[in-house]
């Protein structure tokens, strides 16, 4: 990580502190929590995939920017949507996204539903990533449209999700999806490893 790199997360950290009070961004109240368990567990998804000149990723439920702005402020070749609901949210991430001066990054206030359909977003995207707040076929019929073929969802799941992962599996092959556990690097010393759900949806054969 650059120094550039480290400045424009202090400059982050400071903007979620600050705005906690009035928007509900975050569980997350001290620097220390936001440190560990907003940044560095962001940055777990980046052993998941390759970062690349020209790859576009989208991040559905965007919330205070993890993992999504977090990872455009690490690797800064990626294009970067934001997808966010509740209009404070996607407020407060239009904010950093300008006091940081960011490029290739922009949010959109709105349901990541209504977007299936959008031909500029619609199967134009390498990479998504969202939480698994729901069932996990759920999770990822949301984000299925906006992946290109080929294209990789990666979830930052609980236990519960993975133990679901075999019994979802004849839904997520009904999308065109499989699914596997990626184990990062614990981000405590001496931890558990951080276990990501990796699902891949197919590439379309050439006939």
């Amino acid at each position: 990580m650059t120094q550039a790199q480290r400045e424009a997360l202090e400059v982050y950290c400071s903007e979620l502190l600050r705005w906690a009070p009035q928007v509900n961004l975050t569980g997350l109240k001290s620097k220390e929590a936001i440190v560990r368990e907003g940044f560095l567990r962001s940055l777990t998804f980046r052993t998941a995939f390759e970062p690349a000149p020209g790859m576009k990723a989208v991040d559905i439920g965007s919330g205070a920017g993890f993992p999504g702005l977090v990872l455009k402020i690490c690797c800064p070749e990626i294009g970067m949507v934001l997808i966010e609901a509740i209009r404070r949210r996607a407020t407060f991430l239009r904010h950093v996204i300008r006091q940081l001066g960011l490029a290739g990054v922009h949010c959109l206030h709105t349901r990541a539903e209504q977007l299936h359909g959008d031909p500029e977003h619609r199967e134009r995207y390498q990479l998504a990533f969202a939480r698994a707040i729901g069932a996990l076929p759920d999770v990822v019929a949301l984000a299925e449209p906006f992946l290109s073929p080929g294209g990789r969802l990666i979830l930052q799941a609980g236990r519960k999700t993975v133990q679901s992962l075999q019994a979802a599996s004849p839904r997520l092959t009904a999308l065109g999806m499989s699914a596997a556990i990626h184990e990062a690097p614990a981000i405590d010393p001496g931890g558990p490893p951080t276990q990501l759900v990796v699902v891949d949806k197919a590439r379309r054969e050439v006939s």
